[in-house]
């Protein structure tokens, strides 16, 4: 698998949690009393599906990716040395 590919993974894994999160604050705050089963379980799904696409997105962006980090520092770290010498 590429990098890319497990970065989005790893994105549309928390966007799927954040999304989930959001939906059932969004029927606690509707309230049941107000909609169907079928509306209720059709928002939360949304909300989820909406948290996955954006989570995979913002992953392959490089928000998840290890390597940035990495590459930072060692940018850095040959920075450091040019000076040094």
């Amino acid at each position: 698998m590429s990098k890319e590919f497990c970065s989005a993974v790893k994105g549309s894994l928390v966007g799927t949690i954040i999304g989930f999160g959001f939906g059932i604050a969004t029927l606690v705050t509707i309230g049941f009393d107000r909609m169907s089963l079928f509306e209720g379980v059709l928002l939360a799904l949304c909300s989820i599906f909406g948290g996955a696409g954006f989570g995979a997105l913002i992953g392959v962006t490089g928000a998840f990716r290890r390597e940035t980090a990495e590459a930072v520092v060692e940018t850095k770290a040959t920075l450091a040395s040019a000076r040094v010498a």
